[in-house]
């Protein structure tokens, strides 16, 4: 019974699973959550409440006392470790040392690790004072914020964003003036959703061009849009900053935003190309029970379930399910004459139900013949051993002797 019990537990298991992985989040907040903004302080003065959490804070960067690594200082003396993830580190130790006594925000995880994954056991450590010292291992950052006063600002030579995307890297790290729709936080799909480096960065978009938008929330004087709804995304903004080029993908770091007319009369942000069709799985079988290879089968069982792995078409299954004995009828037994079928499309389960009670010490086959398909008319995978002739996939189970 109890081997019964987990059986129908892991089928259950099969039946309800679903992706953890919600649409839009990055691997590390899909596994730490959607990073809050806390201060330093607060973080330090209750390390339990944000053990193992994703935060986004702010601090002044320092060098840490051994002169290897960086900590983050708060407004009141403490400071955490912070230490990056391997995908960022080369990229911010470059841009560090520019910034030792100002001010950087950090996305991450809360705790303490020896590495520089945060999927390893992050959590807080106790140094020999007996103090808990924080680490923070982070995956996004933004630097100091620039200072540009009103001339550079109104001499940032304007751009386009097609020119900035078909000559990547060209004008990185000066400044330049640009327009684009607003878009959100990406909320037509224009770019990449794992090339999102910050959770509070948005789109800008022209015609088929469209960047991240980093350092500066989409509000002004008098203005400010929500980047999270679809209904702001008819305005136009212009972005003066500096490009940063990531991996094909241009960033701009932005030190002043504003609305704006559309660069031209006919512009507007085309519509993203629709993703490419997912490719077309055949079906096959994914689970049985009792368990395919079970030794030890009631002869009373009157269902036999086999589940595959998308919505079969229950139509295909007849004549083309057969229950039988390996080794032929014996003297005594009866053909599997009144075996009844049965399809349970919420579970994706065939049902089979012998009709007759099973024969002691017998070994049976299920065989499923070749022409059964799924909704999309794609046929099962076949699986038989090459000694079982015709059949596609097979099945067996030893009845108790």
């Amino acid at each position: 019974m109890a081997a019964c019990a987990r059986a129908w537990a892991a089928l259950g298991l099969v039946l309800l699973a679903v992706p953890l992985w919600a649409q839009g989040a990055d691997r590390y907040e899909a596994q730490y959550g959607t990073p809050v903004d806390v201060s330093l302080d607060d973080i330090l003065g209750s390390v339990g409440g944000y053990e193992l959490k994703a935060v986004r804070t702010t601090g002044q960067l320092s060098m840490s006392d051994s002169g290897r690594g960086y900590v983050l200082r708060s407004r009141f003396a403490g400071s955490a470790r912070i230490v990056p993830v391997n995908d960022i580190s080369y990229q911010f130790e470059q841009e560090a040392r520019q910034w030792v006594g100002r001010d950087v925000q950090i996305t991450g995880v809360v705790g303490s690790n020896t590495g520089s994954q945060p999927d390893t056991d992050a959590r807080a450590s106790t140094g020999t004072s007996g103090e808990t010292r924080v680490v923070i291992t982070f995956w996004g950052y933004l630097g100091p914020e620039e200072k540009v006063d009103e001339k550079k600002l109104e001499g940032a030579p304007v751009s386009t964003l097609e020119w900035l995307l078909t000559n990547p890297g060209k004008r990185d790290g000066q400044l330049v003036r640009v327009v684009g729709k607003f878009r959100g936080h990406n909320l037509y799909g224009d770019l990449p959703t794992a090339s999102r480096r910050q959770g509070g960065d948005w789109v800008i978009k022209d015609d088929v061009y469209a960047v991240w938008v980093a350092g500066k929330k989409p509000k002004g004087k008098g203005w400010e849009l929500d980047a999270n709804l679809k209904r702001d995304t008819s305005k136009w903004i212009e972005v003066v900053g500096k490009p940063v080029t990531r991996r094909g993908v241009v960033y701009i770091e932005a030190v002043h935003v504003a609305l704006s007319k559309p660069p031209s009369a006919t512009a507007d942000a085309a519509a993203p190309p629709p993703p490419p069709p997912r490719p077309r799985v055949p079906p096959a079988v994914v689970f049985a029970l009792p368990l395919d290879g079970e030794s030890d089968v009631s002869p009373d069982t009157q269902r036999f379930y086999v589940q595959f792995n998308k919505d079969m078409d229950e139509a295909s299954f007849e004549g083309r399910v057969e229950l039988r004995y390996v080794g032929g009828q014996r003297p005594g037994e009866r053909l599997f004459d009144a075996v009844r079928l049965d399809y349970d499309p919420g579970r994706r389960v065939l049902i089979v139900d012998p009709g007759d009670v099973l024969s002691y010490g017998r070994e049976l086959e299920l065989l499923l013949l070749p022409g059964i398909v799924d909704l999309d008319g794609l046929e099962l995978v076949p699986s038989a051993p090459p000694e079982v002739e015709g059949a596609v996939a097979v099945l067996r189970w030893y009845i108790a002797g």
